[in-house]
């Protein structure tokens, strides 16, 4: 068996390959001859001989009969570095013979009248003109095309073009991206100007991603939400999940605060599971991601470094995004079947157009400044306080204020260099970028490179066509102690806040002044500590398309994903709270995933009503992590790069630690699209999926769907209404699965024990081993059920358009750890809970509309809206907990927990009711005199909104967007130490709001719902306005924007911390929290300046 899986595996390696070879050779070859240039020199020579010397330098071909040339005609030619079509038109000026250029090499040359069947010879004539908007402006960049021999042209920044037509031809086609094509007849003229309208776009125009291919927007099923670039959020993104915040329904952004870099939590449509793997699947020109993204840890010692989540697409640059298509409902998710249930987000970049070459420079300076600082007491306000109080001592002479020495004016800069072109037969793009994002905490900030390339080839006769796309990026960020690893004592933000505001920054010695192990300077942590993080990624697929006959096409994906990471932190020896002097911690992790992926796909239609898409393939993808730890404790020496020579360490006592993941996950996929007289459409999808994750009774689960809509606007009695410019009913239903779980937990998992036997002979010591997981190999798929009812609806000629979606979510099979029966071997095992569900039910709303349009100004407006239902049932046992606060004397607390009847993310505990007459706290009690523990509100929002606006007066535009959520609560970690007076005595700081109530200063922390606070809020997220200069006698420069872009501008809120959008990650065994705000870094307020110049 083991033999026959190598053999099964070398196979499938030489395949792959071999199409990897085969693939790069038909790519090779077509822009080979793209970009051929020829050097000539002859003088009066038959032209037979310059033909043949043509072949001989090319790898063109010529077809020709010879009676048809005049073969003794001499040629003279001096050539240098022309491309085939200049050379030709040298050689037959005189237009009597015509050509062609194949797509595979070969030239063909006929008589004018004779190259296409039934033409007549025409005498040529130039037709020109010019190209603009319906405001007057001239368009560049125009394709326009001869219908009767497919030559093209192209307008230049004053919208001018010029073309040769014959005297029979019959039309122009003049296309630009955004606006609607125009297809104009030339017969008589010489003059032709023409005004593109892009409010003729219409739905049959707009192309949406639905996996595995993709359809016109009227032909949806589904519910899906898709962004175009110009759609996208505007100023500084660096994360490109930040780029659709607020913008589509159905979807909720959590960012993990404002650090560069920083990853988000990402809901499509509630939480649909009580552990990890809540995210949706991301996949980036048709190559789904891994996103169990594992990073390198933090440093062992508490409090040492940050070890908030980054965002796993940090290594694509926001500017080469063209689309994100966000599938959202079961039918349209459920071709990715055991990724589906969280949703799947497709990511499109941005390719060559055909056309001339086109060069784009993109450059932007940003600064970015902390919004508002916390108000705790300043030196004055601390000793006066601890006086009235009777508290003696705790001045140590100076007037600190923490905040400002750890926060900073932050300076940024991005700057992106692409150049794209291609015609009929290929396109290619290319692009650099680099990114340095300086935070507004000391020390902290992003720089990225990245390259991306992309080409699309059409051979055989456009029969068959090759794409591929690579990326490269290299990720370094430098980061402080910040996050929930830090603990009360060790965290940068904490102690600023925390710290007695009369401690010195500096020692007389002008060292940093060091109080103690548990008083720490915020700015000996940053500037003794060096934390930094380098990540390179390669991702790179290859396709290849062939219409095998008329509707029936083959297509082969491969791809690779390609990373590794390696952090390396060093904590000076002067740090007086490090145990053991200076520390070096070194984390690498390698990550590998490959792709294969085959499927066919057949249009065909019958007496033009029934129109069918079938689609059928297999893919299998395969992924690896493996991860490397080193720590090292004991330098003594001032040389700051322990990590250079680890053995000046004093301990010798190495900890090394190493890891590896596998899995894999093959599947096989289908779809049937039908259409009947382009009013009813139906869509049946299918998918099975096998996972190595799963037990080994349960190893494939299965994923069906079926939608339907009606294109109401196309009966006549909706027709005869003469009121709606479109109106769809769509209904949909599907299950979908999630595999993001623990690797292997249906395996058995030994581990060592406690005790040790000693041999009798050797003498050895032996370890014991022990079971620490129960096997279960009847574990199978979580899945989720949905089903989906929506309405698409335009009004007044499209200019007021919208959805409306009803979805009803329930997971079943929850995968929990729960109590072993006995006997067992273990206390715990993993298991399918039957009678658990998960229930999410709500409504996205979607309207925009052109509220004016007039020549010199118009003003759309775009606005969503959901709401969303969350409720846990069946659950086994009485409660999860999750969330533990930080804090002395709060850490065994827990702040969440899932219960039955309640929302995941539901904060418990005791209900705060104030003081009583000697200051110490009241909570609610029950009949019986105890403290009532209750449900405090949920993380999770009842409402989530976006507002849109665009206005634009001739050359100036303005881009307006705000974000918001309501009736979600926030625990504010922070809040429950420096609001609280007990710690002044202790010569610890507070707020102002502390100490203006009557709370005994000699009490200790508590948790209640005193500290879970009101999170809804709304954020002017950005606005951005922006000039178009119009340079009419400069014809090498295409067109020069420049902007001014504004983040973060203000937000409403009642919540009294940072910021009321946090997500600290206080997760307990596996269970995520919410909601939590633990020393989150604070979103930065930017204002952005940029330019942007085509050639």
């Amino acid at each position: 068996m083991q033999k026959t899986q190598k053999k099964q595996r070398f196979f499938c390696k030489g395949r792959n390959g071999l199409y990897v070879l085969l693939t790069v050779l038909c790519i090779n070859n077509g822009f080979a001859q793209q970009r051929t240039s020829l050097d000539l020199d002859y003088d009066k020579v038959n032209i037979i001989d310059v033909l043949k010397a043509i072949e001989q330098k090319t790898s063109y071909r010529f077809f020709y009969q010879r009676e048809q040339l005049n073969t003794t005609k001499k040629v003279s030619i001096h050539a240098r570095n022309n491309s085939i079509q200049e050379v030709l038109s040298i050689l037959f000026p005189d237009e009597t013979i015509q050509y062609e250029i194949k797509s595979d090499g070969l030239i063909v040359l006929t008589p004018k009248s004779k190259l296409t069947k039934g033409k007549e010879n025409s005498q040529q004539r130039k037709i020109s003109g010019i190209v603009s908007d319906e405001s007057g402006s001239p368009l560049v960049g125009v394709s326009v095309k001869n219908t009767s021999n497919n030559s093209h042209a192209s307008t230049n920044k004053a919208g001018y073009y010029e073309i040769n037509v014959s005297d029979n031809s019959t039309s122009l086609l003049f296309s630009y991206v955004g606006m609607s094509s125009q297809t104009v007849a030339t017969t008589g003229k010489t003059s032709l100007n023409i005004t593109l309208d892009k409010s003729a776009v219409g739905l049959s125009e707009v192309v949406v991603s639905v996996g595995y291919g993709s359809v016109n927007k009227k032909d949806l099923t589904g519910s899906i939400s898709s962004l175009k670039d110009k759609d996208f959020n505007k100023g500084l993104v660096t994360n490109p999940v930040e780029l659709m915040q607020g913008r589509a329904p159905g979807i909720n952004i959590i960012t993990n605060g404002g650090e560069p870099g920083a990853g988000a939590m990402v809901r499509v449509r509630g939480s649909n599971s009580v552990r990890s793997g809540q995210d949706p699947l991301y996949v980036v020109d048709g190559v789904p991601l891994d996103i169990t993204d594992v990073q390198p840890s933090g440093p062992t010692i508490s409090g040492a470094g940050s070890n908030a989540a980054k965002n796993p697409l940090n290594f694509l640059n926001p500017d080469d995004i063209a689309s994100m298509d966000i599938l959202k409902d079961a039918s349209a998710t459920a071709i990715y079947g055991s990724r589906g249930a969280n949703g799947v987000i497709i990511i499109t970049t941005k390719k060559g157009k055909s056309g001339k070459g086109v060069l784009n420079i993109s450059s932007n300076t940003s600064i970015s400044t902390l919004p508002k600082q916390l108000d705790v007491m300043n030196a004055e306000t601390f000793k006066s306080y601890r006086t009235s109080k009777g508290i003696s001592g705790g001045d140590y002479g100076a007037n600190t204020n923490w905040q400002d020495q750890i926060y900073r004016t932050a300076l940024s800069q991005n700057h992106t260099l692409s150049y794209g072109g291609g015609n009929d037969n290929g396109t290619y793009r290319g692009s650099l970028s680099f990114m340095d994002q300086e935070g507004i905490i000391k020390r902290t900030g992003l720089e990225k490179l990245t390259a991306r390339f992309n080409i699309s080839q059409n051979l055989i006769h456009n029969r068959l066509k090759i794409e591929a796309n690579i990326t490269a990026a290299r990720t370094k960020d430098q980061r402080v102690p910040i996050g929930e690893t830090g603990g009360f004592e060790g965290d940068v933000i904490l102690s600023a806040l925390k710290n007695n505001p009369t401690l010195p920054i500096y020692n007389p010695e002008g060292g940093y002044y060091q109080h103690s192990k548990d008083v720490r300077n915020p700015l000996a942590m940053i500037n003794l500590t060096n934390d930094n993080n380098q990540n390179d990624r390669i991702l790179g697929n290859i396709s290849a398309s062939l219409d095998i006959i008329q509707g029936l096409k083959y297509k082969i994906n491969l791809a690779s994903d390609h990373s590794t990471a390696s952090r390396k932190v060093m904590q000076h020896h002067s740090l007086i709270y490090l145990t053991n002097k200076g520390t070096v911690d070194i984390s690498n992790v390698e990550q590998n995933s490959s792709l294969i992926e085959n499927f066919l796909t057949y249009d065909f239609n019958l007496k033009n009503r029934h129109r069918f898409n079938l689609l059928a393939g297999h893919s299998y993808q395969q992924f690896k992590a493996q991860s490397h730890k080193l720590s090292e404790e004991g330098f003594t020496i001032d040389d700051f790069d322990y990590v250079n020579d680890l053995s000046l360490g004093n301990s010798k006592q190495a900890t090394v630690s190493s890891s590896i993941l596998k899995n894999a996950l093959q599947s096989f996929f289908g779809r049937v699209n039908y259409n009947l007289s382009d009013k009813y459409l139906l869509t049946a999808t299918m998918r099975a999926d096998g996972s190595t994750k799963f037990g080994s009774n349960n190893k494939y689960g299965y994923f069906p769907s079926a939608s339907a809509a009606w294109r109401m606007q196309d009966e006549q009695f909706i027709q005869d209404l003469n009121l709606f410019s479109n109106l769809k009913l769509r209904a949909g239903w599907g299950i979908t699965g999630n595999q993001e779980i623990p690797n292997k937990i249906s395996q058995l998992l030994l581990g060592s024990s406690g005790g040790a036997i000693l041999d009798g002979s050797s003498k050895n010591v032996i370890q014991g081993v022990t079971l620490t997981r129960t096997p279960n190999p009847d574990i199978k798929w979580e899945k989720t059920n949905q089903v989906n009812i929506g309405v698409d609806f335009g009004f007044l000629g499209g200019r007021l358009n919208g959805t409306v979606d009803l979805f009803d979510k329930t997971t079943k099979d929850v995968l929990l750890e729960v109590f072993s029966i006995s006997p067992a071997p273990t206390t715990r095992v993993w298991t399918n809970v039957e009678d658990m569900r998960i229930k999410n039910k709500g409504v996205e709303v979607s309207l925009n509309g052109v509220l004016v349009e007039k020549k010199d100004f118009s003003w759309d407006l775009g606005f969503n809206f959901t709401t969303i239902k969350n409720r846990v049932s069946g659950l086994p046992m009485s409660q999860i907990t999750t969330g533990s606060p930080s804090g002395p004397g709060i850490t065994g607390y827990s702040s969440q927990i899932i219960t039955n009847g309640h929302a995941i993310g539901t904060f418990w505990g005791r209900k705060f009711l104030g003081f009583d007459e000697h200051g110490d706290s009241m909570f609610e009690k029950d009949e019986n005199g105890i403290e009532r523990q209750q449900a405090l509100g949920s993380a999770l929002p009842r409402y989530s909104y976006g507002i849109n606006t665009s206005l634009v007066y001739r050359s100036f535009d303005l881009n307006i967007a705000f974000n918001g959520v309501h009736g979600n609560k926030v625990y504010n970690n922070v809040a429950n130490i420096i609001n609280q007076n007990t710690l002044i005595a202790k010569e610890w700081n507070a707020s102002n709001a502390a100490i203006a109530t009557d709370e005994n200063p000699n009490g200790t922390l508590t948790y209640s719902s005193r500290f879970i606070e009101d999170g809804s809020y709304l954020r002017l997220s950005n606005a951005t306005l922006g000039y178009n200069l119009k340079l009419r006698n400069v014809d090498w420069i295409n067109s020069i924007r420049f902007n001014v872009s504004a983040n973060n501008l203000f937000t409403i809120t009642k919540y009294t911390g940072y910021d009321p959008e946090v997500n600290a990650d206080h997760s307990s065994a596996g269970v995520p929290s919410i909601g939590i705000d633990w020393t989150t870094y604070p979103k930065a307020r930017t204002l952005l300046f940029g330019v942007n110049v085509e050639f």
